[in-house]
């Protein structure tokens, strides 16, 4: 094995002067306080009166009152509890001493002696402690200011959401304001203490109060590696509006220079998308592993768009646009691996009409080659009408599909296709059975250009029926298991398809395929993609298929099904280039999907010839899923051209804490592991960590193998640190983060 790059992921926490983005949730593992209840949230813009309630009321003089025991004062939706106070009518100023706690929907503060004034309705309070409800956050602070519901400033103050007793992170400073409007806070003078220890000191720092997006520097990245050198990027978001934000993210490389990255995305009534944007002003990288740059000194960029839009009640449009300046540029720059693989970027428009009984399509597509591999053919347009008419004159149901396109190629024999196909079936069914009878016909014209390449014939044209009859039955009986009534079921299906042989040999493959052979292949009406052939045959395809049904909850607890298809006569029509299919019946093909329990889950599917009595085609995946976060998957797949890999990841909890993550993902046939994934993941009320090494290959004939180190620290409701970890685990591990 040959390492080709170390990749180090990772952020020192001196990078968190950012302001962030976004709080962090999740605090479900945060202990709950009884003792310390907010109020219920209140309308503050009707005032109301003062209402006090006292063990005893003393009039010391005139506009003065002494309330002594049990002292509470509420109004508005604000409540002040202590054991002495004094109220000045005259003033409107409360003042209490002893066990003071002030209190709202946001906000609850504790401290020994508090000032009031219920007429500009502002207090403080010294030597004070606070909890907010929206974050699950504490603190204490030498002076409390505190301006109604809105507004909260504190003097000389700590911030954490670590429960009570735990200090695993805090914030120290010698400002805080807390805006309860904007759900934002801003901190001057900041040291950071992790288990104490002070690691980081900056003048300001703002962070989010609950999970509202907000403008700001996203936590910085760093790294390392062979293509790149010293990597750092430091993202800014801006909450543009509600409907919209953007990010910012300048990246510097110290062997290749300074990038620019930027996405914006929007959401409105009628449209939805996303645009990204990159540029590198010339790439000052010489030499890659000895092997010189083609791209040295040259500027670097890349252009996307994927735009939704509803235009009508019934019209809608899709745009996905992607460009980028060469071949190499995935690869070096992608920040998924899993991209580097992508051989063609899709340029394509679609316009669309969704009718009650028809739709249309119209599409413009193409694509950026990134290999030296002919590009596929574009379609400039492609324009389709499918309709369905049911229940019409003595039940019959009419059926239309209509296709124009142009396919244009610059090196490849292009020209126009036109294909219609009418059809009229007759369904009948019952609680029991179906039966659907149906003939079509299909006409194609083409109009052909040679382009450089031969053609035997620039227009020809092919016209055939296509008979079918769809038919099944349904058996049923009650069961009763484990105490639980389930419903039995037995559904054998035949599917007879009759199309005749036309002599195809002239027409060019523009778009067709053979299709993969499977379960919902024994009842297609072709075994080609595309209109450039159509399968001569004559067949019957029989299946069964058997479910075991909760008769209280509906769910399918297990599905067994069996088929083949049986020929009648041989299948001349072909791809170029290949030989007439000439056995009897096909493969024969079987699913299975079971619920075991509530937590496993059991999926497989074969495909194997009962002469020779050889596997072709077979998958089988085992998956868990524990109550307590717990993942299991194992996945086994072959195929008889040469694949054969085995797949296995899991997330294993030791306690609500800690737990070890993995995936091994190996080829047999190759004796090689295509991906090698293990990590430890911490994550408690207040801060989460996590640890993760891949080992990996961008494919599986790809000699060269990759290592990369991930390392996150993220301190709840103030921010990540490291490169983020979730996305690269939900990829890898099925179930993670669901």
């Amino acid at each position: 094995m040959v390492m080709r790059r170390l990749t180090i992921l990772s952020t020192a926490l001196l990078m968190c002067f950012s302001s962030l983005s976004m709080a962090e949730s999740g605090h479900q593992q945060c202990k709950t306080d009884n003792h310390n209840k907010y109020l219920p949230i209140a309308d503050h813009k009707q005032e109301t009166a003062v209402d006090v309630k006292a063990d005893s009321v003393q009039l010391v003089e005139e506009g003065t009152s002494v309330f002594t025991g049990n002292v509470e004062v509420t109004r508005s939706g604000q409540e002040l509890k202590s054991d002495r106070a004094t109220y000045n009518q005259l003033s409107g100023n409360v003042t209490a001493n002893g066990n003071v706690q002030m209190r709202d929907s946001d906000i609850i503060l504790n401290s020994e002696q508090a000032e009031w004034s219920l007429s500009n309705d502002e207090g403080t309070l010294l030597d004070a402690d606070y909890r907010l409800r929206e974050s699950h956050a504490r603190g204490k602070a030498n002076q409390v200011y505190r301006q109604g519901t809105e507004k909260t400033l504190l003097k000389d103050a700590t911030y954490t959401t670590c429960d009570e007793g735990s200090d695993a992170w805090l914030l120290e400073s010698s400002n805080v304001k807390l805006d309860h409007v904007t759900a934002v806070g801003e901190a001057r003078d900041v040291v950071i203490r992790l288990g104490g220890l002070p690691v980081f000191y900056t003048p300001y720092i703002s962070f989010p109060l609950n999970d509202e997006r907000k403008s700001g520097f996203l936590t910085p990245m760093v790294g390392s590696s062979d293509e790149t050198g010293f990597d750092l990027r430091t993202p800014y978001y801006w909450n543009v509006a509600p409907n919209a934000d953007a990010t910012i993210t300048p990246r510097y490389m110290a062997d290749r220079g300074f990038m620019l990255n930027g996405e914006f995305r929007y959401l409105t009534e009628q449209h939805q998308g996303v645009l990204d944007a990159g540029f590198l002003a010339s790439d000052d990288l010489e030499k890659d592993d000895d092997i010189l740059n083609p791209y040295y000194k040259e500027d670097r960029k890349h252009f996307s768009l994927q735009n939704t839009s509803r235009l009508g009640s019934r019209w809608h449009s899709n745009i996905d646009y992607n460009y980028v300046s060469d071949k190499a540029y995935i690869e070096d720059f992608a920040s998924s691996l899993s991209l580097t693989s992508t051989t063609h970027l899709k340029r394509q428009l679609n316009v669309g009409y969704a009718g009650n009984n028809w739709n249309f399509v119209g599409r413009l597509q193409g694509y950026q080659n990134l290999t030296s591999v002919s590009n596929p053919y574009q379609r400039l347009p492609q324009l389709l009408v499918t309709g369905l008419f049911p229940e019409q004159a003595m039940g019959l149901t009419y059926g239309i599909t209509a296709e124009y396109v142009a396919f244009d190629h610059d090196d490849k024999v292009k020209g126009q296709r036109f294909n219609l196909e009418p059809s009229i079936s007759l369904p009948w069914s019952s609680a029991a059975a179906f039966v659907t009878p149906r003939i079509a016909l299909n006409h194609t014209r083409y109009d052909l250009d040679e382009n450089g390449g031969t053609i035997s014939n620039d227009d020809p044209t092919r016209t055939l029926p296509i008979v079918s009859v769809d038919s099944g039955l349904f058996f049923e009986r009650e069961l009763r298991f484990s105490n639980s009534n389930y419903i039995h079921t037995l559904e054998p299906r035949a599917f007879y398809l009759y199309i005749p042989e036309r002599d195809q040999s002239d027409i060019p493959i523009f778009d067709s395929s053979l299709r993969t052979f499977s379960m919902g292949q024994l009842f297609s009406h072709d075994r080609f993609t595309g209109a450039d052939r159509i399968g001569d045959t004559s067949q019957l395809s029989l299946s069964l298929t058997s479910r075991i049904i909760n008769q209280e909850t509906g769910k399918e607890n297990l599905r067994v099904s069996l088929g083949q298809i049986q020929y009648f006569k041989d299948r001349n029509v072909t791809l170029l280039n290949t030989a007439p299919e000439t056995q009897s019946d096909s493969d024969m093909v079987a699913e299975v999907v079971a619920s075991i329990a509530k937590e496993w889950t059991v999926r497989g599917e074969m495909q194997w010839d009962p002469h020779g009595d050889t596997n072709n085609m077979s998958a089988l995946g085992l998956n868990y899923r524990g109550e307590q976060g717990q993942l299991l998957n194992l996945s086994h797949r072959y195929r008889r051209d040469g694949l054969e890999q085995v797949d296995i990841s899991t997330r294993i909890p030791f306690n609500k804490q800690w737990s070890i993550v993995g995936r091994w993902y190996h080829s047999i046939k190759d004796s090689r592991t295509l991906e090698g994934l293990a990590g430890i993941e911490y994550d408690s009320c207040c801060w989460a960590t996590r640890l993760v090494v891949r080992n990996y290959v961008n494919s599986s004939t790809d000699q060269d193998r990759n290592l990369a180190i991930f390392f996150q620290i993220e301190l709840k409701g103030l921010g990540n640190f490291g490169k983020k970890t979730e996305t690269l685990l939900e990829k890898n591990i099925l179930g993670y983060g669901s």
